[in-house]
C-alpha cells in the first residue's frame, strides 16, 4: 500500500469501498456516482466532467488533484453510518480539532469575493453544481448546495458596496464530522469553490 496521497487515493485502492456508496448514505442505486457535476463510472473508475462534457484530464495537474480530492473524501464517506442534515449550520471554527490543523477556509472564501463580484453569478454557477439561491439573514446572496449526499455547503456572499468590504462566508450543517474530519472538509470545499468558479466562465 502506499504511502504517498497521490498514489493512494486513486480508483485503484478505493474502488472496493467506493463501490459501496449506490444505495447507501444519499447515494441512488446506479453505475455511477454524481457529485459536484462530475461522474464516477463504478465500472472503470474513470470520471467525466459534465461541466465540459469531457473525460477528466488525468495527465493535467488539475485532473490529477480533482481525482485525488474525490477518491479521498469518497473512501471517507463510505464508511460513515447515515445522519441527516438537521438545518443547524456551523464554520469550520466549530470543527473539532480545527486547532490542531492549518487548514481554514479563508482562502476559498478570498476566492468567492474575488470571482463572484456579481451576486447573480453566484446563484447561476451553484445551480450548473444542483444548488439552489436560498433565504439567510444577511448578505446580498446566499446559495446552497451539497457537496456530497448529506453534506451541504451554504454560501453567504456580501458584495463591496462603498462603505463596507466585500465579504464570504461559508457554512455547513453541524452533521458535517459525522461524515468528514476538518482536512477532508477542507479538500472537498477548496474542490467546491473550483468547481464554482470553472462553472462560472
Amino acid at each position: 500500500m502506499p504511502t504517498n496521497p497521490l498514489e493512494l487515493w486513486t480508483w485503484r485502492y478505493c474502488k472496493e469501498s467506493v463501490k459501496s456508496l449506490p444505495g447507501r448514505l444519499g447515494f441512488p442505486v446506479e453505475d455511477q456516482l454524481e457529485l459536484l457535476g462530475f461522474k464516477l463510472d463504478l465500472k472503470t473508475g474513470s470520471i467525466r466532467d459534465t461541466l465540459i462534457g469531457e473525460p477528466v484530464d488525468m495527465a493535467r495537474r488539475a485532473g490529477r488533484s480533482a481525482a485525488n480530492t474525490i477518491f479521498y473524501v469518497l473512501s471517507a464517506y463510505t464508511d460513515s453510518q447515515e445522519k441527516r442534515p438537521t438545518g443547524k449550520l456551523i464554520s469550520s471554527k466549530q470543527f473539532r480539532g480545527t486547532m490542531f490543523t492549518k487548514r481554514d477556509t479563508m482562502g476559498e472564501r478570498y476566492r468567492i469575493i474575488e470571482n463572484f463580484k456579481d451576486p447573480a453569478k453566484l446563484e447561476t454557477a451553484a445551480k450548473a453544481l444542483g444548488g439552489s439561491k436560498t433565504d439567510f439573514s444577511y448578505g446580498d446572496v446566499a446559495v446552497s448546495l451539497n457537496l456530497l449526499p448529506f453534506i451541504p455547503l451554504t454560501i453567504v456572499l456580501t458584495v463591496d458596496d462603498g462603505e463596507f468590504p466585500a465579504d464570504a462566508r461559508l457554512f455547513y450543517d453541524e452533521t458535517v464530522e459525522n461524515y468528514l474530519d476538518s482536512e477532508q472538509t477542507y479538500f472537498l470545499t477548496s474542490l467546491t469553490m473550483s468547481r464554482l468558479i470553472q462553472s462560472a466562465r
